[in-house]
């Protein structure tokens, strides 16, 4: 029986699971696979729903394998500010002058011996164009 044999009694999302296959991911093949389709459902111009379940299913298998084999290291609010400084090239001064957060507050953030507020972690991400997500404490 033929792919499209299968797919002549399904419609929508049941035909999409049939011609995609989804799986768990536990190789590199499969991985680089499963990237391939992601990138051939984001490569057209508008998704029908079946489509767009389909993308999130296939996103969501990817997250779950990135994250079993590349883990994130663990970075504090202090490290991805420093970071966000370095790559921007800027002093702690234009930062606080560019964000009206004070220089004080600044060094002490770096340091480590103040913890970045709600309000600003929203001018850090408004300024480097991120989330503020990013300057939440992990766990």
């Amino acid at each position: 029986m033929t792919t499209d044999t299968l797919n002549a009694g399904h419609s929508g999302y049941p035909a999409l699971l049939l011609q995609y296959s989804p799986r768990p991911i536990r190789t590199d093949a499969q991985y680089k696979r499963s990237l391939s389709q992601i990138d051939a459902l984001m490569r057209r111009q508008k998704l029908n729903r079946a489509e767009d379940d389909l993308l999130e299913l296939l996103a969501a298998l990817v997250t779950q394998y990135e994250s079993k084999t590349f883990p994130a290291p663990h970075v504090t609010p202090a490290e991805m500010v420093m970071h966000f400084i370095d790559v921007r090239g800027i002093t702690k001064a234009e930062l606080a002058r560019a964000t009206g957060i004070p220089r004080q507050t600044i060094t002490n953030i770096l340091s480590g011996s103040r913890g970045i507020s709600k309000t600003n972690r929203a001018k850090l991400a408004e300024y480097f164009q991120v989330s503020a997500d990013l300057f939440l404490p992990g766990e």
